[in-house]
């Protein structure tokens, strides 16, 4: 996998992001790295797992658990925790543009604001990026907000429904 895939790109007024630590399973090495999403484990909710390819889908995948702060601490032995950004709606993130040409102008980025999308996971390089390329969805998690042509990368918000916080049910 590839560490800090998303970044914070604004606070949303707060002067400290809040974490909370969620359970990770054993079975790998720092399962999940700093900067990369998660989400609840379908078959295991107390435990958190990676964002998978063509993710996150609202009311048909599992909540958006947040983003990794630091490491997963789990072994191939043992399970451990990471400590997860909480996803809050007022929290800018900045994520690479899976096509870096669809978002190397800035009017082509601005013609992604208010669209959303899912995020792509690269099989080769475990790079996790946006697929503005694929049809935006009603259903999708992210929503763009703006971007900077000048690196090819998106700005976007969590949807809170996207959220174990902001369902009604899971």
């Amino acid at each position: 996998m590839s560490k800090a895939d998303i970044s914070i790109r604004e606070t949303g007024g707060l002067n400290n992001v809040p974490t909370d630590r969620w359970l990770t399973a054993s079975g790998q090495i720092a399962l999940i790295e700093a900067g990369e999403p998660a989400k609840q484990n379908a078959t295991a909710d107390e435990n958190v797992i990676l964002l998978v390819d063509a993710d996150l889908t609202i009311a048909s995948d599992q909540p958006m658990a947040g983003i990794a702060a630091a490491d997963s601490s789990d072994t191939v032995a043992a399970a451990g925790y990471v400590d997860l950004y909480v996803p809050l709606p007022g929290i800018k993130w900045e994520i690479k543009e899976k096509t870096s040409t669809l978002a190397n102008t800035q009017a082509k980025i601005d013609a992604f604001i208010g669209s959303l999308f899912l995020v792509d996971l690269d099989g080769t390089s475990g790079d996790f990026t946006m697929d503005s390329a694929s049809a935006t969805a009603s259903t999708a998690a992210f929503l763009i907000v703006g971007g900077d042509h000048n690196r090819s990368t998106v700005w976007f918000r969590i949807r809170p429904d996207a959220c174990s916080y902001g369902r009604a049910s899971v």
